[in-house]
């Protein structure tokens, strides 16, 4: 199937699963989301349920069904750093042309850039189990830092199910 035009792609490629996540200008769809941005919210449906966040120069906040969202976002150089409640518990990001890693339900992920794509392994799996691949799309950038964090959660929040 051909992506619109225009359509940037989020890509998690795990041991026994992938998917996208595509980036339609103001939509935000996958398999487990349905969201659009509607001036500074990300509104619809995420994961099984009815999602509302405002995103804000320094965080997220809202809720993902009845579970909260409470992220605090900055950016030191060019990292994105987030902190704080998503969805499940607790959870950190740290995303920069070099590297990402994030703690998400329980899962640890450290990977590292190299040649076009984020890989390297996830705690919650096997060490015997192929590498995690994450791609992103360079025009991820070009969005606020709180939707930035949003949408890299977002992305890895059904992995880690």
């Amino acid at each position: 199937m051909a992506l619109a035009e225009g359509t940037s792609v989020i890509s998690v490629d795990l041991p026994y699963d992938n998917y996208n996540l595509q980036l339609r200008g103001a939509d935000i769809v996958s398999r487990d989301l349905q969201l659009q941005r509607v001036g500074t919210e990300l509104r619809g449906r995420a994961l099984g349920s009815v999602a509302q966040l405002t995103l804000k120069k320094d965080g997220v906040s809202g809720a993902v069904g009845t579970s909260p969202v409470n992220l605090k976002v900055r950016t030191e150089g060019d990292t994105l750093l987030a902190e704080g409640g998503f969805i499940d518990g607790p959870v950190t990001l740290r995303f920069s042309p070099k590297e990402l890693h994030v703690y998400i339900s329980q899962c640890r992920y450290e990977l590292a850039f190299a040649q076009g794509v984020y890989e390297g392994r996830r705690s919650c799996d096997s060490r015997l189990l192929p590498p995690v691949r994450f791609s992103v799309p360079p025009d991820l950038r070009e969005r606020s830092p709180a939707e930035q964090a949003a949408l890299l959660l977002f992305a890895l929040a059904p992995a880690a199910k």
